[in-house]
């Protein structure tokens, strides 16, 4: 009877490093989810567009009995990214292959998990802070008058909302408007003991999170928190560093789906280099990201709003 091997069941294998290097990567995206997804078929180019619809006005007249009403026009735009592929990949040699005393593809599988992360959500990051709203703590001109005690609180996160609720921008699709804090953001939002605060209000308070990287709800809002939040170093008053953290309503962004066609892990074991690796002594393993691309969905307008401080931490 024939006996199946690590060989003849490589396919076996190379979907069992493609989905370690999902699963690592899924949890990771905080932003990602966020965005109005959209699909890049085969054979489409490498154009992918969003449709935004134009906002229709209320009426105040009355209707005339029997009588319809005029029409009324409406009109539709499209948003367009160009899809850019992303991808790593790493050389892996026959002795270390033989010697190493852990799985390295397996590890490996887990490393570019991560750092495909990375690059997606660095490059959301990069899209809306380039294209949103700022809102600099205590209103500060510029970064460069952002002094230590302006830190991030409850009333900046507010006064953002309701900026946007002001300008008929509604909560994002998750059914709340939502809150991605930087890491030393959510420390200074932590420990304001100041009335209406958030250590105030978390008391006795149960929270279900449900997006990836969730941490509470208050005020209309869902906090999420991400570590690739900007920094821009030494760049506020007295050279401290300013923290940037967005406040997102609807319709703020698109991003284009990732998925098993989009997102792959590519294997190339000892061998199969040919005259490129004659003496078989290096293998390759990386991921590529077929097509990529984050656009912000209504230029000029605040559908998210960065607010820049100062932090304690």
């Amino acid at each position: 009877m024939a006996t199946s091997t690590t060989l003849t069941n490589a396919a076996n294998l190379h979907l069992y490093y493609e989905k370690k290097l999902l699963s690592t990567l899924e949890p990771r995206l905080v932003l990602m989810p966020l965005g109005k997804k959209q699909r890049l078929p085969k054979g489409n180019g490498k154009q992918v567009k969003w449709l935004r619809y134009s906002a229709i006005a209320g009426s105040t007249s009355p209707l005339s009995e029997g009588t319809p009403p005029a029409e009324i026009s409406f009109s539709t735009s499209n948003v367009t990214a160009d899809v850019v592929q992303y991808g790593q990949f790493a050389k892996v040699s026959d002795l270390l292959s033989d010697t190493a005393i852990d799985p390295v593809l397996e590890n490996l599988s887990e490393r570019f998990g991560i750092a495909a992360s990375k690059t997606i959500e660095e490059l959301i990051v990069s899209e809306l802070a380039n294209n949103c709203a700022n809102q600099n703590v205590n209103n500060r001109a510029n970064f460069a008058a952002i002094q230590a005690g302006d830190l991030i609180s409850h009333k900046e996160l507010i006064e953002a909302m309701i900026r946007q609720k002001a300008d008929f921008i509604g909560p994002h699709e998750s059914g709340q408007y939502v809150v991605v804090l930087h890491p030393r953001a959510e420390y200074d939002l932590m420990v304001d003991s100041q009335a209406g605060s958030w250590l105030d209000i978390q008391k006795g308070v149960d929270n279900k999170p449900l997006l990836n990287g969730e941490v509470a709800r208050m005020y209309g809002m869902k906090f999420l928190v991400s570590d690739k939040m900007l920094t821009s170093v030494g760049t506020g008053s007295g050279s401290i560093d300013v923290v940037q953290s967005f406040v997102i309503g609807e319709e703020a962004f698109g991003v284009v789906e990732l998925n098993g066609d989009s997102m792959k892990m590519f294997i190339k074991r000892h061998g199969s280099a040919g005259a490129n690796d004659p003496l078989d002594q290096f293998a390759t393993v990386g991921y590529k990201i077929h097509g990529f691309a984050a656009k912000y969905l209504d230029a000029g307008s605040k559908r998210v709003i960065a607010i820049n401080s100062a932090t304690g931490l």
